[in-house]
């Protein structure tokens, strides 16, 4: 992955995670193409797959050290 934004396939998010009708976790995601708008989709989670995902990042952001915001890349 490079940190232009325009160059390769991006995943994003694309707004704030809502629940579905059949009680799961709906996280909206917008989708490009070397920088060409695609489309966009729904990354669609069970309750024990959001816990865990959860669980995931948050060892990770433990771990880590926040980066300056003028070191920050678009990746």
């Amino acid at each position: 992955m490079t940190a232009n934004p325009n160059q390769g396939v991006r995943v994003v998010r694309a707004g704030l995670p809502a629940p579905t009708a059949a009680g799961r976790f709906a996280l909206p995601l917008a989708v490009t193409l070397d920088g060409r708008d695609l489309g966009t989709a729904r990354l669609v989670l069970t309750h024990e797959d959001a816990a865990a995902l959860h669980a995931q990042l948050g060892h990770l952001l433990a771990e880590s050290t926040p980066t300056p915001p003028d070191e920050r890349s678009d990746t």
